[in-house]
């Protein structure tokens, strides 16, 4: 059963343990299912007594005191006692036995009573593999894209197992739907929950018993959980997937794993496990394509260097086909580009400028070399995203890069001023609440509370209702600790998007073209003029680069896309930190106060890749094994130091600048780190001379040396730092109460007995 349900059991088991009081005397730890006595006095009086057990055992009458109410809320009878008739056969109870020697006791048979006054309440359900859910779980296991898993965090000196808990479906799940109950997530962290790190020759032990489980499997119970895969998002977590073999079944880890894909002839093995990955990314149920549905075009070169693809990782498809995608997922309106899973290949694919794929009517998609990672028979188009409008924020190292080139501290004080004047503003009138709610959520109103909030503000006066404005005070909060802790700061005049190529051919070297889309206004809007373009995360002064953004009659099909051009002697967007068009998300401004007037040099990630793949391209061809995936997985989690080659790098950038020699190499080492999931090149080792002495105060290390910073990140952190949320202010205890009838629809009785529900779920989480 789920979490959820045995907590739903053991509110029925508070609600009713004291109205259930059995006719008859028996002992507490006699068993309901008696099928031999202790002793055999006399065959014909113990086969009389075994008889009236049985008999007893399967159906019983237990007194009910009258209950005020239900599991539902619901009133019952209160003229007199009630007797409830329960027939224990039709709860199962042998399923829950191991041999028909097994007892239950006391809290066994209350909890199979809780059970059975949940299902004949109809608000517990068991699917088909045998998992008993509550009734709103059970909507959400009907769904295709929403999957049951259970979670498993393993530290040096603990197992901590959650779940099960709702999550959406990649294409092996969605696959596997009917044995989701044997996927196990596995996480390794320290005893704070952080990620381990690997500080001194102690970890070793630490590291060889994760290989161990890794590789010999996970006991949990009767179950035997075997490695199975990770995604390339899991191995940056230390997570991975791991697999239970039923025996009423022949689905096995390699079983699965020869459903995915052929994966025998890719090198090195840091490369097999990223495409063993692949089929676990989160993806929506698309459609099947047959093999006379789409082709596989050739990558357009740079004429000066043929090493150099403009169109790496990006494809075609026909606007027709797009717009069955969209209809199928029922977006509003189709999106210019999609990121997706096919057979194999994986990145974007970009929407027609021509009617026609190929001149082929019949062509749906036109897949690129650059795109394909394995062969695979799994023929189903899922997509990962699609193309839409998101809101910049700034960040640190956004904020640095444009510091280095000569931006002006006052630009970021009056950014942050005026957003905090914005959020301030929200708990005096309900106008600018609305006005601030919709901005900070793109201009789409956001997820389900934002909305909430909304549309409550629109009907009624801000401060009558307690609840939505502890919601406010915590929107509130939420977006000072982002202020605090990650200068993150709105811009207005800018957006995140999906970048694409341009098929016409017609941009410019260091031209792009951005056209917006508004659905709250249901308006587009072309941005002409110097644009800053940049990909998170970035640490080198070349990162973020100047470009002009100009209208293109070509183009104008394209909307809520970043075009780059096919121009050039290297990709743009490999100079944006190192970026291609496989799904890669661009941070754009054309704020005048942000644009500056020369480029940084770009570093040559592209050649940094090269030599990456030369190395590894001198590695014995030998097929890998699942044993050599799992030893890179534990190879990865001790080379791991991402984080503090970040951490070190702000620290150092903050007292000297993004261009101080020792930044500028932490910053190609940690475009190496980065790759290290892709290439299996580890890092350079960090030294003492990279080491910050000291850090920024606004870095809040407090077990760390640390002085007060006087740059524009020290002086954002302080400004925001006078500001609290008081939670109780607006508290009237003499106020007039709030009419909640006005907030009663009609119809609204249907749903009452589910408000119930959920109101109980809601209550155990809290």
């Amino acid at each position: 059963m789920s979490s959820n349900t045995l907590a739903a059991c053991v509110d029925k088991i508070i609600e009713f343990a004291p109205r259930w009081q059995p006719t008859s005397e028996k002992s507490n730890d006699e068993d309901w299912n008696d099928e031999e006595e202790e002793e055999e006095e006399d065959g014909d009086k113990e086969d009389d007594k075994e008889k009236r057990a049985n008999d007893e055992s399967t159906i019983r009458t237990y007194h009910v005191l009258p209950p005020l109410y239900s599991a539902t809320g619901k009133p019952l009878n209160t003229a007199t006692s009630t007797s409830v008739t329960i027939d224990l056969s039709r709860i199962k109870l042998k399923d829950l036995y191991h041999s028909n020697n097994d007892r239950i006791g006391s809290l066994s048979r209350l909890l199979c009573l809780g059970l059975f006054e949940l299902r004949r309440k109809h608000q517990l359900n068991q699917t088909t593999s045998g998992i008993y859910l509550t009734k709103q779980e059970m909507r959400a296991f009907k769904s295709k894209e929403i999957f049951s898993i259970r979670k498993v965090f393993i530290t040096p000196s603990t197992i901590q197992y959650e779940g099960p808990h709702f999550e959406e479906a990649c294409a092996v799940i969605r696959y596997f739907s009917k044995f989701q109950d044997c996927f196990l997530r596995v996480s390794f962290r320290d005893e704070d929950y952080r990620k381990l790190k690997d500080i001194n020759n102690s970890m070793d032990i630490l590291f060889k018993h994760i290989k161990s489980l890794i590789t010999d499997g996970l006991n949990i119970c009767d179950r035997k959980y075997k490695f199975l895969a990770f995604s390339t998002s899991q191995l940056r977590e230390h997570s991975c997937w791991m697999f239970h073999q039923q025996h009423t079944n022949n689905i096995s880890c390699e079983t699965i794993r020869e459903w995915m894909g052929d994966f025998q002839n890719i090198h090195p093995v840091a490369k097999m496990a990223a495409r063993l990955g692949q089929s676990f990314s989160t993806t929506i149920k698309g459609k099947e394509l047959s093999k006379e549905s789409y082709i596989e075009i050739d990558d357009v070169t740079s004429p000066i260097d043929r090493k150099v693809l403009y169109t790496d990782g990006i494809g075609i498809i026909a606007s027709w086909f797009a717009d069955e995608l969209s209809k199928q997922m029922n977006f509003d309106s189709t999106p210019s580009a999609f990121q997706i899973r096919f057979a194999g290949y994986k990145g974007m694919v970009c929407v027609s400028l021509e009617d026609k794929i190929a001149n082929d009517s019949k062509i749906r998609v036109a897949f690129r070399p650059s795109m394909k990672k394995f062969d695979s028979d799994n023929c189903s188009i899922d997509i990962v995203r699609s193309s839409d409008f998101s809101l910049s924020y700034l960040n640190r190292q956004i904020i640095l890069l444009l510091s280095s080139r000569h931006i002006s501290d006052s630009v970021f004080h009056h950014f942050q001023d005026e957003m905090l004047e914005k959020l301030m503003s929200i708990n005096t009138n309900a106008e600018r609440a609305i006005e601030t709610l919709w901005k900070f959520n793109g201009n789409t109103g956001g997820n389900g509370t934002h909305k909430m909030m909304i549309e409550y503000l629109s009907r009624f006066q801000l401060n009558t209702e307690p609840f939505v404005q502890q919601l406010l005070f915590h929107f509130q909060a939420f977006q000072l600790k982002q202020l605090r802790t990650k200068a993150r700061i709105l811009i207005e005049n800018g957006c995140v998007l999906l970048g694409v190529t341009d098929e016409s051919r017609t941009l410019k070297r260091e031209q792009v073209f951005i056209q917006i889309y508004r659905s709250d206004i249901n308006e587009t809007k072309i941005i002409q003029g110097p644009v800053i373009v940049t990909r998170n995360p970035c640490l080198h002064p070349g990162d973020i680069r100047r470009y002009e953004a100009v209208d293109n009659l070509q183009l104008h099909k394209l909307k809520n896309v970043i075009v780059f051009p096919m121009d050039g002697p290297r990709s743009m967007t490999a100079e944006l930190a190192g970026g291609d068009l496989d799904g890669d998300t661009f941070w754009i401004s054309w704020d005048s106060r942000l644009i500056f007037t020369e480029n940084y040099t770009a570093f040559c990630y592209s050649d940094q890749a090269r030599q990456a793949n030369e190395s590894t391209s001198n590695t014995s061809k030998q097929s890998y094994t699942i044993a050599d995936v799992c030893r890179f997985f534990v190879e990865y989690m001790k080379a791991d130091n991402l984080g503090i080659i970040a951490t070190w790098h702000l620290a150092l950038a903050d007292l000297y600048g993004v261009e101080y020699e020792e930044c500028m190499r932490l910053a190609a080492m940690h475009s190496i780190a980065v790759d290290f999931v892709k290439t299996g090149n580890r890092p350079p080792s960090l030294t003492k001379d990279l080491q910050p002495n000291t850090y920024p105060h606004f870095m809040e290390k407090k077990d760390k040396p640390y002085h007060v910073s006087t740059s524009i990140l020290g002086q954002l952190y302080d400004e925001v730092k006078k500001f609290k949320i008081n939670y109780n202010q607006n508290k009237n205890p003499n106020k007039k109460p709030f009419p909640y009838r006005a907030l009663i629809i009609d119809g609204y009785l249907s749903y009452i007995d589910d408000a119930r529900i959920l109101k109980e779920e809601y209550d155990r989480e809290c």
